[in-house]
C-alpha cells in the first residue's frame, strides 16, 4: 500500500507543513547548505544555486521512494 505525500504529512504531528525552500537553503561561513526535515544540515556548496538543486534532487529522491 502507497501514502501520498499529503497522507505522511498528516500523520506526522511534529511537523504541520513543510519548511518553504527559501527557509531551508542558507548560508554560513561563505558556504551554503540546505536543511532537511530531521533538522540535519546538507553541505557544503560552493555557491547557492548549487545547495538549491541539490535540495531539488535530494527532494525528487523522496519522492520517487514513495511510488
Amino acid at each position: 500500500m502507497h501514502m501520498s505525500t499529503t497522507n505522511i504529512r498528516q500523520q506526522d504531528n511534529s511537523h504541520s507543513t513543510p519548511p518553504e525552500r527559501c527557509d531551508r537553503v542558507f548560508a554560513q561561513a561563505d558556504l551554503w547548505y540546505f536543511r532537511i526535515r530531521e533538522g540535519e544540515n546538507v553541505g557544503p556548496f560552493r555557491y547557492k544555486s548549487e545547495a538549491e538543486s541539490n535540495l531539488d534532487q535530494f527532494m525528487e529522491h523522496l519522492k520517487n521512494r514513495l511510488r
